[in-house]
């Protein structure tokens, strides 16, 4: 028996099977593990996940706060997969991807960063009709950092792009 890893996951990345569990094996992906990003918790139905970025010394300026690189790295990936997943759910195929992100920095972050990506149901129910409207889906989903101090230090806005597949 030929069993690949990484194909086993790549399936289950695409299947409307896969657990939390499985979607925080992107802990291991290298610009998450050289970044310190770790998934620190994944709904069951994926419409919240916290993302820790651990302030340490591979992700720092000479300022000693955070690289911008390792900021969008954290905010990157999120949207976009966890509406096609909760999309899966419902047997809604997507292509999915960022298309665009600002990042703003509200005050230096010095400290570990904690991002929460949530997703209501008006915005999926919104979602569906334009997809069920249009094919595709291009909008804007707003995410905060919050510093160990409970303080807002990042508002970064991310531009999903959906399109149903054939």
């Amino acid at each position: 028996m030929n069993l690949n890893p990484y194909r086993y996951i790549m399936k289950r990345y695409y299947s409307k099977n896969l657990t939390p569990r499985e979607f925080k094996l992107m802990n291991f992906w290298l610009p998450f593990f050289f970044n310190r990003i770790k998934i620190i918790y994944v709904a069951n139905d994926f419409k919240k996940v916290n993302v820790l970025l651990k302030h340490t010394f591979w992700n720092r300026n000479p300022n000693k706060s955070l690289w911008g690189g390792a900021i969008f790295s954290a905010v990157d990936p999120f949207y976009p997969i966890i509406l096609k997943q909760i999309l899966l759910q419902d047997n809604i195929e997507t292509i999915f991807l960022t298309k665009s992100a600002q990042i703003e920095y509200l005050k230096e972050s010095k400290t570990n960063i904690l991002f929460s990506f949530i997703i209501t149901n008006d915005e999926i129910n919104n979602i569906k009709t334009i997809l069920i409207n249009e094919g595709k889906y291009d909008g804007w989903h707003e995410v905060f950092g919050i510093d160990e101090n409970n303080k807002k230090c990042i508002r970064a806005k991310i531009q999903v792009y959906l399109k149903l597949r054939n």
